[in-house]
This record gives structure tokens, sequence and C-alpha cells, in this order.
């Protein structure tokens, strides 16, 4: 399904997060060796609208500079991979936590292992002051449900204008679980509101977006397909020119 949503919107640029064990891998090997990984990656990075980032958790500002150190470094060693082209090209620093100097250390240090430019993404999952975004290209200021009890739910409009500074949303992002049942206004969550979700974010110039209807690594379950994801951020984007 993914393979077929980025060839079906070659227009559109895919930022894939490449998480197969909850990081690279321990063998530190390219691929980490596995065959299942390696047959998985390659075919994306024939894609010239697609851009491969590695996952790598930073627990909270609690992860050792080592530790990091190692993941990116072992990131970086995807390149050298002779048989397939399973390169990385930025890293996905999830957990991330608004502690100035060591977001500071560890995205300095993930460029500096990369020998070119490479797009950093700081997955804070809330709201983070300005200076987060001259550290990292793109800030995921909300990641939750879309209605679940207990944690914030997204307001489409209200949560954009609540979590992303003026004039930085072309570098947020969000990232919406469990697009399932009703939204927080009664709405069923269907094609339509999701399309009507993904306008709105069009219409503020939000950089990035991604709705599942389960887990973030399910691609299939209905409504929010990665296909119908796809589908109507083309359509949304189509209405904006009328």
């Amino acid at each position: 399904p993914l393979f077929n949503a980025v060839k079906a919107h070659v227009y559109i640029p895919w930022l894939i997060v490449i998480n197969p064990y909850n990081g690279p891998g321990e063998s530190g090997l390219p691929g980490n060796n596995d065959p299942n990984v390696i047959s998985g990656v390659s075919p994306l990075n024939e894609n010239s609208n697609v851009n491969l980032i590695g996952y790598l958790p930073i627990n909270y500002a609690r992860a050792s500079i080592d530790e990091v150190t190692a993941n990116s470094t072992n990131w970086v060693s995807w390149s050298a991979y002779e048989d397939a082209d399973i390169s990385i090209n930025g890293i996905f620093f999830d957990e991330s936590y608004a502690d100035a100097d060591y977001m500071h250390t560890v995205v300095t240090l993930a460029r500096e292992a990369f020998d070119h430019p490479i797009t950093v993404v700081c997955n804070f999952g809330v709201m983070v002051s300005v200076e987060y975004y001259a550290l990292c290209d793109i800030v995921l200021g909300f990641e939750s449900c879309l209605n679940c009890s207990g944690v914030p739910k997204y307001k489409s409009r209200e949560t954009i204008e609540a979590n992303f500074p003026a004039g930085y949303e072309s570098q947020g992002a969000v990232v919406v679980h469990s697009f399932t049942g009703v939204d927080y206004k009664g709405k069923t969550a269907n094609v339509d509101l999701l399309t009507s979700y993904i306008k709105d974010i069009v219409d503020y110039g939000l950089g990035w977006f991604y709705f599942t209807s389960a887990g973030y690594e399910q691609l299939t379950s209905v409504p929010a397909t990665v296909g119908q994801n796809a589908d109507s951020l083309a359509s949304a984007k189509i209405a904006s020119l009328m």
C-alpha cells in the first residue's frame, strides 16, 4: 500500500520514518543484515519524492550521548550497503524534550555524523518555543489520538493555532492516531472528515501530517489508510487553487 501511494502521488513529498528495531538494530550492519528490511527499504529510495529518515528515540533527554552517537553512526552506515540503496538521509528524534542544551548536542551530533545535509525531525508531541524550529528542520508539535479520553484531542484549526508558532507552520507536523469513532464535536471519523482536516492543514500551510486509524505503524486501517492520506491531500491541494 505504501509503495502504491508513493507512486500514485509523485508530486507529494514523502518523509518516511524507518524503524525496524526501535532504531537501526544492534548488529551495527547496514539494514541490520536483515533481508526483509533491505527489501522493504530499497524500493522506497527509487522514488525521487521520498526522503527516508532513521528512527532514534532519546527517552525525553535521558538517552546517553554515547547511545545517540552509536545509533546515529549506525544509520549513517546504511549507505555503505553495496547490493541495494538503503541509505538514510535524516534522523527522527522520537521522545524529544524541551531541554535546549541536550537537544542542541544530539541534533548537532547527528548532522555531523553524515557527510551531507540531512533532515532532522524532532518529535516533542506538544507545543515548544521557536528556538527549536531554528534547531530542527521539522518539529512534530502534536501527537495524540483523534478523541481518546485523558489525552489531548485533535481539534484541527484550534490545534494548529495552539501548537505551532505563527510564521513557523511550514516546519510543523502533526500525527493523529486512532482516527476512528467520532471527533471532539461528535462528527464521524470517515473519509470526508479526514479530507476536511487535511484541507485545514493545507490552508494553514502546515508542512507535514499523518493520520492513522490505528497505531502509527498501521497503514491499511480504514478510513485513514496511507493511500487515503495521500488522496485527501491531493484533493485538498486542488481545492486550495480554486
